[in-house]
């Protein structure tokens, strides 16, 4: 793997990495020791370098060139040069990078936050999957939830990115005439078709689809339609298994509250500001420091190395800053897609070999039924 293949395709310099789940190979390439002659072999495909390169590094070099020709040509003597004491600079450039570390410190937290959230979430979808194929009597019951269980990922990751992970789509494309949004509801509404696919439920999609449309919360709106499953089946459920059903809609609801929250809420924009000003006068002093030392020609690129090294560490933390935009938010929905329909379509009821065609429990046992298409006959040697 020498070129990412393990991430999704950049289509814009101004796109952030986004890597997808890693696999033992990945794993392994990962950790190669070959792994530093093959990040400088990519080197100019780094996310960092084609996001900085303009405006702040092409200023950078503009500066270092301008200040070469003006010390160079210009200016009569050394006392005429333009220069600034790199010992004192030394000091602001230490100052610089334990900020910029701080940056991207707090950014990785916000990150780290979310990709448990989505931990969270897809271990509450699994269980209440299961615990619905366990529990629910009723078949239509069961395929409802599922069905629900599924739609919530999709919805849930159009809510918290304005794409829905589809990062493909451009705001300003003028070979449609279709809006953006238009171009995104479009998308929202065909993911959610391929989990409505038997014409079972359409009352479900059609809700989803006008609380999307609307501009409402999408993902309250699939717990209230699981909450109204689980009302439902009071009475051929009992009580207790209700209230585990319902336990699991909690823990769904508490990790979307705090998705929301990391969502709206960002690092004090005032830290973002002075960091980023900061950033700016640094990099572009950095040419002064270096002259004395470095002459004309090393200087720009000295300083255009030394801007990028210490601006990358900062760059990368604005872009975890929205974990949303950076991680695989469809694969997830993916994985946990397969899951539900992987429980839906295996659960089988075990019927205990102590048990004999007499035991009235028979019955009992082998009475919940698979969801719609999956297979519904059960093999029970009773003798």
């Amino acid at each position: 793997m020498w070129f990412g293949q393990n991430r999704l395709k950049r289509n814009d310099r101004r796109c952030p990495s986004r890597d997808l789940n890693f696999t033992p190979l990945d794993w392994a390439n990962h950790k190669s020791p070959y792994r530093r002659i093959r990040h400088m072999i990519n080197i100019f495909k780094s996310s960092t370098i084609q996001r900085l390169s303009f405006p702040e590094l092409s200023l950078t070099a503009s500066i270092a060139m301008a200040l070469g020709y003006y010390n160079e040509i210009v200016a009569s003597g050394a006392t005429e040069m333009i220069t600034i004491s790199p010992t004192a600079f030394g000091g602001a450039t230490t100052a610089v990078g334990i900020l910029a570390g701080f940056r991207l410190n707090a950014s990785y937290g916000r990150y780290e936050e979310c990709r448990i959230f989505w931990g969270d979430t897809n271990n509450a979808i699994r269980d209440l999957a299961r615990q619905t194929k366990m529990w629910m009597r009723d078949a239509d019951q069961q395929d409802r939830m599922l069905k629900l269980l599924k739609a919530y990922p999709v919805v849930l990751n159009f809510h918290l990115t304005a794409k829905g992970g589809h990062h493909n789509i451009k705001r300003f494309d003028n070979t449609t005439e279709d809006s953006f949004e238009d171009r995104v509801h479009a998308e929202y509404l065909a993911e959610l078709r391929d989990i409505y696919t038997d014409g079972a439920h359409e009352s479900d999609y059609y809700r989803m689809a006008k609380v999307k449309y609307n501009g409402g919360n999408t993902p309250i709106e699939v717990l209230t339609l699981m909450g109204e499953t689980i009302a439902g089946s009071v009475g051929s459920v009992d009580a207790i298994y209700v209230r585990e059903l319902d336990e699991q809609l909690q823990r769904m609801c508490a990790v979307f509250g705090a998705s929301e929250r990391v969502l709206r809420t960002s690092l004090p924009t005032s830290f973002t500001r002075h960091t980023s000003r900061l950033m700016f006068f640094w990099s572009n002093a950095l040419p002064f420091a270096y002259y004395s030392t470095l002459g004309p020609f090393a200087t720009v690129f000295a300083s255009i190395f030394t801007s990028w090294a210490i601006q990358s560490i900062e760059d990368i933390g604005v872009q975890l800053e929205e974990p949303f935009f950076v991680l695989p938010m469809r694969q997830y929905s993916d994985g946990i897609f397969d899951a539900v329909n992987q429980i839906g379509r295996n659960y089988e009821v075990y019927v205990p070999p102590s048990i004999t065609k007499s035991d009235a429990d028979v019955e009992e046992f082998s009475k919940p039924p698979s969801v719609p298409g999956a297979v519904t006959k059960r093999h029970l040697n009773i003798s």
